[in-house]
C-alpha cells in the first residue's frame, strides 16, 4: 500500500491485514497517531519518505512478528513515538536519511543539527513544506484538536527555520500568533495558569473552615480501629503527616474508573470495600480517606478539589489534601493518590496556593523523590507539576465542615463547598466563591 499526502492517520488504521506485506508513504504526514500498524502477520516493511509534522503516543508496531524494516528518509518535527526493538528480533530501524528536531527514536538518533539541516536542499524544502501545511492548520476555520497539534509541531519548526533565514519562518510565525489569539486552544496548560489573573482580597461575608476534633466519635472509632496512633508515630508533625499520607496510598489503590465505594465515604468503608473487590478507588475517595485519617489524629485538614480554567467542559479535576502542620504555621500539599508533596528549593513544604504561585512565577518547586502510582509508576515533576496539576490549579474548592462522612449518605449534617477562583472568574459550582486567598487558606478553627 503506498500513500500520498495525508493530514492525519489514526491508530488502528492497518489491523488484521493478513496479507499487508509493504506500507509506504510517499507524501507528508501531519500527524499520526500510535499503533496504527498492527495485527499484520506478513508485514516487512514501513517507510516513510516525506517529512511529519509529529506523532502521537508510544507504539508505533504491535503483533507484527515478520517486520524487518522501518525507515524514515526525511524530517520528523515532533516525534512521540518509541520503537521497541528487542519486542522486534528481525527489525532494522533506518534513520540515516531522516533529521528529528526533537525527541529522537531512541539514544542512538540524534536531534539533527543546524549545520547538517543546512547543508542539506531537501531538508530544508521538506521542512518547509512542513510549515506551509502547519501554517494551514494552524489558520483553518474548523480545525479542532488539529489546531493544539500543529502549533506543538510549529514551536519546534519555526525557530529552526529562523536559524536557517528561510522566510517561511515569518509565516509560520504569524499563523502561530493567529491560533494563539483564538484563545486557550494551542495554550499548555502552564501557560494558561501563567495568564490567570490575579487573587484580591473582598468584601464579602465569608464562610469558616471549621474541623473536627480528634474526640468525634466517629474519628475514635476510626483511629481505634487502623490503630493509627502506631501508625502516625511519635515523631513531628510533619513526620505523621506523612506516615499517614503514605499508608491510605499504600492500603487503598487508584482507580479513577471505579468511582467512589458504595456506601459511606468513610475511611473504613473505602477501606474494606477495597480488600472485598481487590480495586481502587477515585483521587476523591483517596483524599476523603486521608483526611479523616489526620482529623482523627488531631491534625486538621481538608481534601481539595482541584480543577481547570475550562471547568464546565472539562470533567477531569483532581482532589487532594492539604494538612496544618503547627511547627510551620501553616498548609501543606499532601496527594494520596501519588504519595506526594511539594517543597520549594530550600525543603519548605507548601501550600497548593504556594505551588500556584510558583508555577505561574517560574519558581522552583521540588516533587518528592518517591511520587508515585499505585507503587507502580514513578511521577515526574514534568507530568505532576508542569502538566496536570498546572492544569487543575486554575480553581480551588473544599468542604466548609471537615469531618468524618463529610459528604454523601450520612446521617450528620454536612458542609457547604466553597471556592478560591482569580478574578474575572466564571466559575459558578460552589455555594460561595470568593478571590481572597488569605481567607481561604486561614488557620484552622475546630468545629
Amino acid at each position: 500500500m503506498t500513500f500520498g499526502d495525508v493530514d492525519y492517520l489514526p491508530g488502528g488504521l492497518f489491523m488484521d491485514m493478513p496479507d499487508l506485506e509493504e506500507v509506504v508513504f510517499d507524501g507528508m504526514i501531519g500527524h499520526f497517531d500510535c499503533t496504527f500498524i498492527l495485527s499484520c502477520p506478513r508485514l516487512k516493511s514501513v517507510v516513510f519518505r516525506g517529512p511529519i509534522s509529529s506523532t502521537g503516543g508510544p507504539g508505533l508496531l504491535s503483533n507484527t512478528p515478520a517486520i524487518e524494516k522501518v525507515a524514515f528518509e526525511s524530517v520528523v518535527v515532533d516525534p512521540g513515538i518509541e520503537i521497541d526493538r528487542s519486542r522486534f528480533p528481525k527489525l532494522q530501524l533506518l534513520t540515516d536519511k531522516a533529521a528529528f528536531l526533537s525527541n529522537p527514536l531512541d539514544s542512538l538518533t540524534p536531534v539533527a543539527t543546524a549545520d547538517r539541516l543546512h547543508k542539506s536542499p531537501r531538508l530544508k524544502a521538506d521542512m518547509e513544506r512542513l510549515a506551509r501545511w502547519q501554517s494551514q492548520a494552524l489558520t483553518a476555520p474548523d480545525a479542532k484538536w488539529m489546531l493544539k497539534t500543529a502549533y506543538s509541531a510549529a514551536r519546534i519548526l519555526q525557530p529552526v527555520l529562523a536559524e536557517l533565514g528561510s522566510p517561511m519562518a515569518d509565516s509560520l510565525k504569524a499563523a502561530m500568533d493567529y491560533a494563539w489569539n483564538l484563545g486557550d486552544h494551542v495554550k499548555t496548560t502552564l501557560e494558561i495558569l501563567k495568564e490567570s489573573p490575579a487573587y484580591a482580597a473582598d468584601t464579602l461575608t465569608k464562610p469558616v473552615f471549621r474541623y473536627a476534633a480528634p474526640d468525634d466519635s466517629l474519628l475514635t472509632e476510626t483511629r481505634r480501629r487502623f490503630n493509627l496512633d502506631s501508625i502516625a508515630g511519635n515523631g513531628d508533625d510533619i513526620s505523621r503527616i506523612k506516615n499517614l499520607l503514605y499508608w491510605v496510598h499504600n492500603n487503598i489503590p487508584h482507580d479513577g474508573s471505579n468511582g467512589l465505594a458504595p456506601g459511606p465515604r468513610t475511611l473504613s468503608n473505602t477501606y474494606d470495600c477495597a480488600r472485598r473487590d481487590s480495586c481502587g478507588y477515585n483521587c476523591r475517595a483517596l483524599a476523603i480517606c486521608l483526611t479523616e485519617a489526620l482529623l482523627a489524629e488531631g491534625i486538621p485538614a481538608r481534601y481539595l478539589t482541584c480543577q481547570s480554567k475550562h471547568w464546565d467542559t472539562d470533567d477531569d479535576c483532581h482532589v487532594i489534601c492539604v494538612a496544618w502542620s503547627s511547627s510551620l504555621n501553616k498548609w501543606i500539599w499532601v496527594d494520596p493518590t501519588f504519595a506526594a508533596y511539594i517543597t520549594d528549593e530550600n525543603g519548605l513544604l507548601l501550600h497548593p496556593g504556594e505551588v500556584r504561585y510558583r508555577l505561574q512565577h517560574g519558581l522552583p518547586l521540588v516533587l518528592n523523590d518517591d511520587a508515585n502510582w499505585n507503587n507502580e509508576f514513578k511521577k515526574t515533576q514534568d507530568d505532576y507539576l508542569d502538566y496536570y496539576m498546572a492544569k487543575n490549579l486554575y480553581i480551588m474548592s473544599a468542604n466548609t465542615l471537615n469531618q468524618a462522612r463529610p459528604e454523601g449518605p450520612a446521617s450528620r449534617p454536612g458542609g457547604r463547598i466553597a471556592a478560591l477562583v482569580p478574578l474575572r472568574s466564571d466559575y459558578t459550582n460552589a455555594h460561595f466563591i470568593s478571590t481572597d486567598e488569605a481567607w481561604f487558606w486561614q488557620p484552622p478553627t475546630q468545629k
